[in-house]
C-alpha cells in the first residue's frame, strides 16, 4: 500500500474516532447542573428538632403520619379516581411510545416487498416496425433491509434523549400525584376544621341561650335592664349568623374533595371526623441536597437537563456524514410461474456528507446549547424554590405553635375574666356590658385557636410534600392506566 495513502487512512480514522467520542460525550452530572451552593442544613431546622419517635420521611405515605383513617381513605380514593393524574399517566404512555419510535433506527428495518408490472409498447405508427405491439411482464418478491450506521452517535443520542424525556414524564406524573395528595389533604383539613368550628359555634350558641335566660330572669325580677336583654340577644344572633358561613365552607370543601376524586360535586363522600387530628412528630430532616433525590419535580427537571444535553449531541452529530446501507434479495421473473427460477441480490451503501445548508445545522447546534443552558437555570431555580418551600413550612409551623401557646395562655385569662365579669354583674357591681365583652373575647379566641391549629397542620402537610420523601419517587403507574391505554390501542388497531 502507498505509505502516503496509509497515513491518510490512519488520520481519517483518528478524526472519525475523535468526532465519534465528542458526539458520545457522557451525560451532564448533577454537580454540573446545580449552579447554586448547597446549604449544609435547613436553617429553620435548628429550632425545629424532630422528636425521638419521629419516623424517617419515605418509610410510608406522608399523609398517614396524621394517623387518621378518614384522611387515609380520602387521599387513597383521590389518587385512584383523579382525572388529572390519569392524564399524567397517559402522557407517560405517549412518552414511552415516542422513546420506542426514536430508538427504532438503531436496528435494521426489514420489509417484505412483492410487486409486478406489465409494459405495453405501441409501435403501430411506425410502418418499418416488424412488431407493431410489444408486451413485457416483470414480477419481483423478496425481503429488503435498510440500516443507517450510527457513525457519530446521532441516532444513539436521539434515542437516549427520548428515553430521558419519558423518564422525566414519569417523574412529572409522580409529582402530580404528590400535588393531588396535598390538595386532598388541604381540602380534608378545611372540611374538618369547619366541622369542629361548627360544633364550637353550637356550644357557644347554647352558652348564649343560658346567658339570655339569666339576663331575662334578672330583668323579670327587676334586677336587670331591658338593655342587658337586648345586648345578649344581639350577641346570640351574631353567633348564630356564623353557622351558615361555616357550613358553606364545609360544603365547598366536600365539593372539592368530590371533584378531586373524579366525581360530581353532589356525589356523597365518606363521613368526616368532627375534630382535627393531633400534630404528629416532626419527621427526621435530611440534608437539603437530599431533595434532589426525593422530590419528583426536581428529578424531572434534572432529567430534562440531561435530555437537552443529548439534544446538543444530536445536533452536533447531524453536521457529520451519514452512512446508509440497503440490501435486497428478490426473486425475479418475466412470468409469475417462473418466479423462483431467478434471483437478484443487491447491496448499496450511501455516504451523505453535508456541504452547504445555509447555516441550518450550525443554527440547530446553537439553539440546542441555549436550550441546555436554559434547562440548567430552570433546574437550579426549581431547587431554590424547593429549599424555600421547606424553610417556609418549617417557619409557619414553628410560629404557629408559638401562637397556639400564647392563645392558650390568653384563654386562661379570658375564662377567668368571664367568670369575674359574671360575678360582678350578678352582684350588681357592673353592668352587663362587661360580661358581653368578656364572652365575645373568649368565643373569638376559641375560634382563632381552631384556625391556628388547622394552619399548623397545613404547614406540616406542606413540609412533608416539600421534602418529597420516598413515597412519590417509588410510586408505580396504576394497572388501570396501563389497561386503559392498551384497550384504547386495541380499539384503534385495524
Amino acid at each position: 500500500m502507498n505509505p502516503h495513502r496509509s497515513l491518510y487512512v490512519r488520520r481519517l480514522g483518528l478524526l472519525w474516532i475523535g468526532f465519534s467520542m465528542a458526539c458520545r460525550a457522557p451525560l451532564i452530572s448533577m454537580d454540573e447542573a446545580v449552579e447554586i451552593e448547597l446549604p449544609a442544613e435547613f436553617s429553620s431546622a435548628q429550632d425545629s428538632k424532630s422528636e425521638p419517635d419521629a419516623l424517617p420521611l419515605g418509610s410510608k405515605p406522608w399523609w398517614t403520619t396524621f394517623r387518621s383513617d378518614s384522611l387515609d381513605a380520602t387521599v387513597e380514593a383521590t389518587l385512584e379516581g383523579n382525572l388529572e393524574l390519569e392524564q399524567a399517566w397517559l402522557r407517560l404512555t405517549q412518552a414511552e411510545a415516542t422513546a420506542r419510535i426514536s430508538g427504532a433506527p438503531r436496528y435494521p428495518t426489514i420489509n417484505f416487498v412483492a410487486g409486478g408490472s406489465r409494459i405495453e409498447i405501441d409501435q403501430s405508427g411506425d410502418p418499418a416496425s416488424a412488431i407493431p405491439f410489444r408486451f413485457g411482464e416483470t414480477y419481483q418478491i423478496g425481503p429488503s433491509l435498510s440500516y443507517e450506521v450510527d457513525l457519530f452517535g446521532r441516532i444513539g443520542a436521539l434515542a437516549e434523549g427520548a428515553r430521558l424525556g419519558a423518564a422525566a414524564t414519569e417523574a412529572d406524573a409522580k409529582a402530580m400525584a404528590l400535588t393531588i395528595s396535598g390538595l386532598a389533604t388541604d381540602a380534608w383539613l378545611t372540611a374538618v376544621e369547619n366541622k369542629e368550628l361548627a360544633q364550637l359555634v353550637e356550644d357557644q350558641v347554647a352558652t348564649g341561650e343560658q346567658l339570655l335566660e339569666v339576663t331575662q330572669a334578672r330583668f323579670n325580677n327587676g334586677a336587670g335592664s331591658a338593655l342587658d336583654v337586648l345586648q345578649q340577644k344581639r350577641l346570640l344572633e351574631a353567633t348564630r349568623a356564623e353557622t351558615p358561613l361555616i357550613r358553606g365552607e364545609v360544603e365547598r370543601a366536600e365539593h372539592q374533595l368530590a371533584t378531586l376524586r373524579g366525581m360530581a360535586p353532589k356525589s356523597p363522600t365518606q363521613a368526616l371526623p368532627g375534630a382535627l387530628p393531633a400534630l404528629p412528630p416532626l419527621p427526621a430532616l435530611d440534608v437539603p441536597s437530599a431533595l434532589l433525590a426525593n422530590r419528583p419535580d426536581l428529578i424531572a427537571a434534572f432529567l430534562r437537563v440531561q435530555q437537552s444535553d443529548r439534544d446538543v449531541a444530536t445536533a452536533i452529530a447531524a453536521r457529520y456524514p451519514r452512512l446508509a446501507l440497503t440490501a435486497n434479495f428478490n426473486f425475479d421473473a418475466n412470468e409469475l410461474r417462473e418466479i423462483l427460477d431467478r434471483t437478484i441480490s443487491t447491496v448499496i451503501g450511501n455516504l451523505t456528507l453535508p456541504l452547504v445548508d445555509g447555516g441550518s445545522r450550525r443554527g440547530e447546534v446553537a439553539r440546542s446549547r441555549a436550550r441546555l443552558l436554559e434547562s440548567i437555570h430552570a433546574f437550579s431555580q426549581s431547587f431554590l424554590l424547593a429549599l424555600q418551600e421547606v424553610e417556609d413550612s418549617l417557619s409557619l409551623e414553628r410560629r404557629g405553635l408559638e401562637r397556639i401557646a400564647l392563645f392558650e395562655s390568653q384563654r386562661t385569662f379570658a375564662a377567668q375574666e368571664v367568670e369575674q365579669a359574671r360575678r360582678r354583674y350578678s352582684g350588681g357591681i357592673d353592668s352587663y356590658l362587661g360580661v358581653l365583652a368578656a364572652v365575645q373575647n373568649l368565643q373569638a379566641l376559641d375560634r382563632l385557636m381552631i384556625g391556628e391549629r388547622a394552619a399548623v397542620l397545613r404547614a406540616r402537610a406542606q413540609l412533608l410534600r416539600a421534602l418529597g420523601g420516598g413515597w412519590a419517587t417509588e410510586l408505580q403507574r396504576p394497572e388501570s392506566s396501563q389497561e386503559s391505554s392498551r384497550r384504547a390501542s386495541d380499539q384503534r388497531t385495524p
